[in-house]
This record gives structure tokens, C-alpha cells and sequence, in this order.
């Protein structure tokens, strides 16, 4: 059974949910649980601090349910998901530097690679290394599927704003990469095409 077909009745489902129907709720979880994970893992990039957001994503989502409107729960769940995973990374970033007793710069550099190591790394390291806005931003595209007007309205700035953030993502994974590969040295000029 697809997404589309599993919430041909979410309206229905929503308003058990509402009135306390626990069948309802776990249905819910069924249905949006592997998603919901998978954009938090896409956008915090480790397994524990998704499973906290995930379990995060589902509060907010079971309280905001009375605000559901239409037939189809996942575009409406991917936008609190989305929304939840970024703040638990804004706040993870914010209490990881209140707490840093390191000089950052001390610290190797998590993208090097080594000249015996040149494979490139799980796609989760590159995407942790984006800024958030361009990480969310890539997820929302790349991974879900999302346009350029719907990653908008979800992160609440402009469509330009989110080519951009794109382009730049893009361009970061790129360089990265390439660094990498040895296919372009660390201080050479940015191959533009």
C-alpha cells in the first residue's frame, strides 16, 4: 500500500485521533514513522539525536492535529518534522558552543581525508557538514522530492532564497568531494561550470 493510498483516509483517521482513539494514533505513527525519522536523521545526522527528534516531531505532531486540514497527512507532517529537526539542531549547535572548552581549531578536521583513505564518506557526513538552511534545503529537494515554491512555504523565505541555498549546498558537497577525490588541491581555484 503507497502513502497516497494510506491517506486517502487521513481525515478521518485525524479526527479518531482527536476524539482519543488510541488505534488512531498508533496508525498515525505506522504511517509517519519512517519518514519522519529519515527527514530528522537527513537533517540532524546522527541515529540518537533523530530518535530524539522524532519522538519530538510526534509530540508537536499529536498537539497540532486539530489543525489538519485535507486528505493527505505526509506533506503536513514533513513541515513539523522538518520544522522540529531544525530547531534540535539550532539548539544542539547553541549548547555545543556554550560548552566548548576546546579551541575549534585544535580539533581535526572532520571532512579530511587521508592520501591511504580516498573513498568518499556515507552521504549523512556531507550533508552534516552543510549549514542547516542548505542542509534542509537539499533534504527537501533531493531526498523528498519537494519544488522550489514548497521548500519555500516550509522554511518560510523566499524561492530564491532556497535556489540559492541549493546552489550553494550543492557547491559545497562539490568542492568537498572533489578535494577528496584529489581531483582538484585544497588551495586551487573553484572550477566553475
Amino acid at each position: 500500500m503507497n502513502v497516497s493510498q494510506r491517506n486517502s483516509g487521513a481525515a478521518e483517521l485525524v479526527a479518531r485521533a482527536i476524539a482519543g482513539d488510541v488505534t488512531a494514533r498508533r496508525q498515525i505513527v505506522e504511517q509517519l514513522s519512517r519518514r519522519v525519522r529519515g527527514i530528522a536523521l537527513s537533517i540532524l545526522g546522527n541515529a540518537e539525536d533523530a530518535n530524539d527528534a522524532t519522538q519530538s516531531i510526534f509530540v508537536e505532531l499529536f498537539q497540532a492535529l486539530p489543525t489538519f486540514q485535507g486528505d493527505n497527512l505526509v506533506p503536513w507532517s514533513d513541515s513539523i518534522a522538518v520544522r522540529t529537526a531544525a530547531r534540535q539542531a539550532r539548539t544542539r549547535r547553541v549548547r555545543s558552543a556554550r560548552n566548548a572548552s576546546i579551541d575549534p581549531e585544535e580539533l581535526p578536521h572532520a571532512g579530511a581525508a587521508t592520501s591511504e583513505h580516498r573513498v568518499p564518506r556515507a552521504i549523512l557526513d556531507y550533508l552534516a557538514e552543510l549549514p542547516e538552511t542548505r542542509r534542509v534545503a537539499l533534504v527537501l529537494r533531493h531526498v523528498l522530492g519537494y519544488s522550489i515554491e514548497e521548500i519555500a512555504q516550509l522554511t518560510e523565505v523566499s524561492p530564491n532564497t532556497v535556489k540559492d541555498r541549493l546552489h550553494q549546498a550543492r557547491e559545497q558537497v562539490r568542492r568537498t568531494l572533489r578535494r577528496e577525490l584529489g581531483l582538484l588541491p585544497m588551495g586551487s581555484r573553484r572550477n566553475h561550470e
